[in-house]
């Protein structure tokens, strides 16, 4: 019996990991402990760790998340939670850690399990996006795990290009689309009675998503404006989630704000369940912003992205995605080309999509299972 404690900060990050836990759950040689920590604990991002406790999985918080809009507060929070970690790890003494991607709880598992030999299971390492500190977070961890899980080949190759042993790259696909394929379909009653919005089928209404940018936060009240207020001179249903906890957040927030109560079809909320958010890409016209869901999930659903700025850019994406300036008119002109240009829309409809098939959690869950822990796995060699 091997136990694995997983970290998680962020909602984006657990609809990501959660089809991994259902598979590691579903077998008698892993026991499952999850660290929740980061907005999870956050009312401002709506107490997300309650959608982890409802699925079931035995939950560790550890509050780290200070009150601030500060790349500064970002960094204090990176310490906090280093120490709770250890802490967390010296009383569970856990075979495996795991952890997703490029944020504060990547580099404080992947620091705690090399300082303590405790071998690191990385998912969705290789990505490149630029101009975020995410990207170095990213790479960073990847020098520190034992075993990586990146969701394309080119990822997978960058990996091996940074002098990683072959036989640690393990290339399984995005596991969020698992619970998209899993994910049962809702009417638009449903949604509609769950979030008190009008959508109907046949008007095309627009889901965003936008987070501010590490290397641009004192622009990012503005870039959310600009964005708002092409949405609301089109006067299209819009369903907003809130921005992720990063330094410029707060100010985005206080403008989704400004325009949810002077346009009656403007709607946000702090976070959407699972099965809402994915029920809304499905039937979405497009996704506007600049998530990461646009690049990882959209193209499975064949579902349009405006994708506006420079956060995800040179991100290996597929054929759906127009990339935009924070520019009104240029904003507005790429909604309506997702929404009405035909020939983008067969484009979206045949596009390939390079982050797998929808089967990544079984694979992810069997080579954790069956890799043995043992001197060659812990002790890392650079091989370039």
């Amino acid at each position: 019996m091997k136990k694995i404690l997983a970290v998680t900060g962020i909602r984006s990050e657990y609809f990501i990991l959660q089809p991994i836990f259902e598979e590691l759950t579903k077998r008698n040689d892993i026991r499952l402990k999850v660290v929740v920590t980061g907005t999870h604990l956050s009312p401002l991002h709506g107490n997300t760790y309650k959608l982890i406790e409802n699925d079931g999985y035995n939950l560790i918080k550890l509050e780290t998340l200070l009150s601030s809009d500060l790349l500064s507060g970002r960094c204090k929070s990176v310490g906090i939670q280093l120490m709770g970690l250890t802490d967390i790890v010296l009383r569970e003494k856990p075979d495996w850690l795991m952890v997703l991607g490029d944020r504060e709880e990547s580099i404080t598992t992947a620091t705690v399990g090399t300082y303590m030999n405790i071998p690191v299971a990385h998912i969705c390492g290789g990505d490149r996006v630029v101009g975020n500190i995410d990207d170095s977070v990213r790479h960073a961890v990847t020098k520190l795990a034992h075993l990586h899980f990146p969701t394309t080949r080119e990822n997978g190759d960058r990996i091996l290009k940074m002098g990683e042993e072959p036989w640690r790259v393990n290339v399984v696909g995005n596991p969020a689309l698992d619970s998209i394929r899993k994910q049962e379909n809702l009417s638009y009653d449903y949604i509609n009675n769950r979030l008190g919005t009008n959508l109907k089928e046949e008007k095309p209404f627009i889901l965003l998503i936008k987070h501010p940018l590490s290397s641009e936060i004192e622009e990012a009240e503005n870039q959310m404006r600009v964005t708002l207020e092409a949405v609301s001179e089109l006067g299209y249903s819009t369903i907003i989630t809130y921005p992720n906890s990063d330094a410029g957040g707060y100010d985005m927030i206080r403008v989704i704000k400004e325009f949810e109560r002077k346009y009656s079809f403007i709607k946000a909320f702090e976070t959407l369940p699972r099965d809402i958010f994915v029920n809304l890409q499905r039937k979405a016209a497009l996704l506007l912003g600049n998530s990461s869901s646009g690049i990882l999930e959209a193209p499975f659903l064949k579902l349009p992205v405006v994708n506006v700025g420079n956060r995800q850019k040179q991100r290996q994406h597929a054929e759906n995605i127009i990339f935009v300036p924070h520019e009104k008119e240029k904003i507005k002109e790429s909604i309506e080309k997702a929404i009405f240009d035909k020939d983008f829309i067969e484009l979206c409809k045949n596009c390939i999509n390079p982050y797998g098939d929808g089967y990544s959690g079984e694979r992810i869950a069997r080579i954790i299972a069956e890799t043995e822990i043992n001197n060659e796995l812990i002790n890392k060699q650079i091989i370039y």
